[in-house]
């Protein structure tokens, strides 16, 4: 075959945006610990809710339930409740973070979709190469049984020449030129199945490229765009005197989502951030183990000492 693969698939490098929770309050703190939200559970609703987020209320709510659940099993009291009038209310704000995150995910979904593309036509491209390779190959060894034949013909004539040949030698003769005939006929044949496959198996290495090109330059405009380091809060709690309200700015995933809010809903049961980067309380969304998301002894012993226990 005359063509081959040159290109190599780049390594797909996903961005790494400095993912924070932000200082958790907003302009006001001064009576944050006027009610301990250990003596009266804290209240919420599900507020605005910026329909460009993938998530429905009813998701949502599971959510918050699993978060209530973390924050009450720790000290085993009924810390925050869901309320049609909750004091607190829940937004999912469509920032543009936001919309940075999902242009990068859609533009990695194209990159995916791109590179099971490579993969079929890889697979496609290796099924030809070796169908051509074992036509090759047939044709190879017919090619010697054909000059072997030939080869047997001449040293036989080469034998009688000059000489009247008796008729087994005829026969003989009839014979080698039958199968002589019968494989130029089956050689042709060959021959014409692998320049077929080798038009294929080209035609194919030619698309195969042309798609690695196309990933390549996915890559190179992805990277171009998503990997430089942004930092942004990705939630925040806010006070303004009776108005609470705790705003999700940004998430990736339901994984994310469920971090960002418990990570509000301890500031809005009063606590600070805490040094452990494993935490929830963390200012930085890096370490948790967000796959199953637990508090640390620190936001334990925060939340006690909130609820002065």
């Amino acid at each position: 075959m005359n063509s081959k693969i040159y290109s190599a698939l780049f390594i797909l490098i996903l961005f790494g945006g400095w993912l924070i929770f932000g200082d958790g309050f907003g302009i006001e703190r001064t009576d944050q610990k006027a009610i301990s939200p250990c003596q009266e559970p804290l209240t919420y609703q599900l507020a605005d809710i910026d329909s460009r987020f993938d998530i429905t209320q009813k998701q949502l709510a599971k959510i918050m339930d699993e978060v209530e659940q973390l924050w009450e099993s720790a000290i085993n009291k009924d810390l925050i409740n869901l309320s049609p009038d909750g004091e607190v209310a829940l937004n999912l704000v469509y920032s543009e973070e936001q919309k940075q995150t999902d242009a990068e995910r859609q533009f990695s979904d194209r990159i995916t979709a791109k590179e099971q593309q490579v993969s079929t036509v890889e697979r496609e491209y290796k099924r030809l190469s070796k169908r051509y390779e074992e036509s090759e190959e047939d044709v190879r060894q017919t090619l010697d049984k054909y000059n072997s034949k030939i080869s047997a013909y001449n040293q036989l004539a080469k034998e009688w020449d000059g000489r009247e040949a008796t008729s087994k030698v005829i026969a003989k003769f009839k014979t080698l030129e039958q199968e002589i005939s019968a494989l130029e006929v089956s050689l042709k044949q060959k021959k014409q199945k692998l320049s077929s496959l080798r038009e294929q198996t080209n035609a194919k290495t030619e698309r195969l490229n042309n798609l690695i090109k196309e990933h390549n330059s996915l890559i190179a405009e992805y990277n171009s765009r998503f990997s430089k380091p942004r930092k942004f809060d990705q939630g925040r709690f806010v006070k303004h005197g009776d108005n609470q309200a705790i705003n999700i700015y940004q998430f990736g995933n339901r994984a994310q989502l469920k971090t960002v809010l418990a990570h509000e809903v301890g500031h809005a049961l009063g606590l600070d951030h805490v040094d452990n980067p494993k935490s929830i309380m963390h200012n930085m969304m890096a370490e948790q183990n967000m796959a199953n998301l637990q508090l640390t002894n620190e936001d334990i012993s925060a939340l006690k000492k909130q609820c002065d226990m």
